[in-house]
């Protein structure tokens, strides 16, 4: 059975059917590392497009209350890095579409970047977001993730000045993620006129697909932001709904039934 595939393959695959990317994050470990497997499997049943994966850390400061939760739940139940690559190891032949890392440097640097790049190249990995870490400290972790054909997504943000956006669009691979709203992830309202006029910008500077994050939570707003970029991100509504669900009977149907929900019927 064919493997993952690529992000760049993803994305060709997208454009070809004229439809936009639907990207589903997950803390690995949440609400256990044993239902991190089935989670997986059933966002891809639910026509997910990619997964980005989030690596538990006890300093979060990106991630918004649900998700710090839902992180810290995860760590308490011993979820590391060692046991998600031996997870994606396990489902290598079940996955066919590309799972993306969210992870913070600190992991990373802890387990050796190196050893990490190539880990995820063995487990199936196709890029990684890593949160804090500025593009001018980057060039050690760039060279080793090149050399493991692992591509690296940096983020761009409303107040980011057009020469650094440049810098930051020419270290990514595989897609340019654009944080919709300064502060931290969860759910909120979107000006998308603002987004729109500021991708306009990004587009000139890469040929990279851009896609949009933070503050996504509905079925309407998928919608809003698939109309003006190359895909959404939905993260803390996915969450909510897991910790909210995940004890009662069939979550992984019930889980699958609200991930179709949130994707529109038409994302062109």
């Amino acid at each position: 059975m064919k493997n993952m595939i690529t992000l760049k393959e993803k994305f060709s695959q997208l454009k070809k059917q004229n439809k936009k990317a639907f990207i589903a994050y997950i803390p690995f470990g949440f609400p256990t590392i044993k239902f991190t497997k089935g989670i997986i499997l059933t966002l891809q049943k639910a026509g997910v497009d990619i997964i980005e994966l989030g690596i538990p850390f006890s300093d979060p400061i990106a991630d918004g209350p649900i998700i710090q939760e839902a992180t810290s739940i995860a760590l308490s139940r011993g979820a590391n890095t060692t046991k998600l690559f031996a997870l994606l190891r396990s489902l290598k032949k079940d996955i066919k579409i590309p799972i993306v890392f969210m992870t913070y440097y600190n992991p990373v640097f802890k387990f050796g970047v190196d050893k990490f790049f190539n880990n995820m190249n063995k487990a199936g990995a196709s890029g990684i977001l890593t949160v804090d870490l500025p593009i001018d400290e980057s060039k050690e972790y760039l060279k080793s993730a090149r050399k493991s054909n692992i591509k690296t997504i940096f983020f761009v943000t409303p107040v980011t000045p057009k020469l650094r956006a440049k810098a930051i669009t020419k270290a990514s691979g595989g897609f340019i993620y654009y944080i919709s709203v300064t502060g931290t992830t969860g759910m909120r309202n979107i000006s998308y006129a603002s987004i729109a006029k500021h991708l306009k910008e990004i587009k000139k500077m890469s040929k990279l697909p851009v896609c949009i994050g933070f503050g996504i939570h509905s079925r309407k707003q998928v919608k809003e932001v698939s109309r003006i970029s190359d895909g959404a991100i939905i993260g803390s509504a996915i969450v909510k709904f897991i910790k909210e669900n995940h004890a009662k009977r069939n979550f992984l149907n019930k889980l699958e039934k609200y991930v179709k929900a949130l994707k529109s019927k038409d994302r062109n």
